[in-house]
């Protein structure tokens, strides 16, 4: 069988372009590190909960950016944004963080996709319970904390 040639309006991003749009805001907002992490992709430790972030991108370029995100690392950076001790931090806080990040995320990312396009405000669910459609266009592993997070993108077929 002949291998398939790529569609040509396919636009990917590589993992390094996603750690960097994650490492300019965790440094310059969070003032938390961030590193590339290859490993395996996010299985939590029991009682270990996650939170995910989704923006939609629409316009010359459409799909979506998702964050994956134990709730440690986002009270770590709730308490950074919100000036405030870790456990002081709500539940309604830490959605709005983890929202914040990803539609800071998209938004950065937006600029490197075909223009003219808008970023949606983000849905935060508990999990993996956010539905995403289209094809993978760019995955990076990190770690933050000792923590693992995810950064996906998806192109809307």
């Amino acid at each position: 069988m002949l291998p398939v040639a790529p569609e040509q309006n396919f636009v990917g991003l590589p993992g390094d372009v996603l750690h960097e749009a994650a490492a300019n805001i965790w440094n310059s907002m969070l003032e938390l590190e961030i590193e590339r992490d290859d490993g395996l992709p996010i299985i939590p430790p029991d009682g270990e909960r996650l939170l995910a972030g989704r923006v939609t991108i629409d316009g010359s370029w459409q799909g979506c950016v998702l964050l994956v995100c134990p709730k440690a690392v986002a009270r770590k950076a709730a308490a950074a944004m919100f000036e405030i001790p870790p456990s002081a931090i709500t539940d309604t806080e830490l959605r709005d963080t983890v929202g914040e990040l990803t539609h800071m995320l998209g938004s950065n990312l937006k600029s490197l996709l075909p223009s003219p396009s808008l970023v949606s405000l983000p849905d935060v669910t508990e999990h993996y319970n956010i539905a995403v459609a289209g094809r993978l266009a760019g995955r990076v592993l990190l770690r933050c904390e000792g923590q693992i997070l995810q950064i996906s993108l998806f192109e809307q077929e």
